[in-house]
């Protein structure tokens, strides 16, 4: 749903928001990611709301690496049965910036510890940073206390077999990578964000980040019923797939936009 509001021109109200949810939940998705409460105040009576209703799926917030963002998902996530607050860094950077930016990471998974045990940290424009500096970052948020490390293609610029690459390096090079799990967040700029988010899989990924009817920033994100066709041929699926088209038809009455 966080995601799902970058499309242009969609907008979600909370029973909107609550009708959606309570259908994820039902088909057995493993989290769901609310809103972006530190940027958008609708956001947070809208975690909160959720996170009192879902009990068997993971309630998840977004936040930026600063204090007052990662507080904000923390209050709104705190009647959920599991909650999990989503930290974005930018390892995009010029190479000054680099030991202030892995103090940053450690200061704010550290915080968001304190109040979550399910912290999640995201490598933001991981497939364009240096590749020694984003293991060294990935290092650094595990040792804090993440327990998810996303590697995602913010602006869905990469090949399937770049981004293989990259993810292969990562599961190589950095020495406590066993102790998350590896999650991918794929952008459908070039049309391949279902494949990019495939292919990794092979090499240890165990979270793909999708949406419904693929909605997302520019061109989308990566389609989750394009996911579960796809993977349920190798891997078994724990999505009930009969209320995937029903989610589908949801998603497109309240959004206007067809998949």
């Amino acid at each position: 749903m966080r995601d799902g509001e970058l499309t242009h021109g969609v907008s979600m109200n909370l029973q909107q928001k609550i009708s959606i949810a309570t259908l994820l939940e039902a088909m057995g998705v493993d989290i769901i990611e609310v809103g972006y409460p530190g940027r958008y105040d609708k956001d947070f009576q809208e975690i909160f709301e959720i996170s009192k209703i879902i009990k068997n799926s993971i309630v998840c917030g977004l936040a930026g690496s600063n204090k007052a963002e990662i507080i904000s998902v923390a209050e709104a996530i705190k009647p959920a049965t599991t909650g999990r607050i989503n930290i974005f860094t930018s390892v995009k950077l010029n190479s000054k910036l680099y030991e202030q930016t892995l103090s940053e990471i450690n200061a704010s998974v550290s915080l968001a510890r304190d109040y979550c045990e399910d912290v999640e940290w995201n490598a933001f424009d991981a497939t364009r940073s240096e590749p020694d500096f984003l293991c060294k970052a990935i290092e650094v948020a595990i040792n804090s206390g993440a327990t998810t490390i996303t590697i995602p293609d913010s602006l869905g610029l990469a090949k399937p077999e770049e981004f293989l690459q990259l993810l292969e390096s990562i599961f190589h090079c950095v020495p406590n990578i066993d102790k998350a799990i590896v999650a991918v967040h794929c952008h459908d700029d070039l049309g391949i964000a279902v494949d990019n988010s495939i292919v990794g899989l092979s090499c240890g990924v165990r979270q793909i980040e999708c949406s419904i009817n693929g909605l997302g920033a520019r061109k989308g994100n990566a389609d989750l019923k394009e996911i579960v066709e796809r993977i349920s041929k190798t891997y078994p699926a724990n999505i009930d797939t009969s209320l995937i088209d029903q989610a589908s038809k949801l998603v497109t009455q309240i959004t206007g936009i067809t998949h």
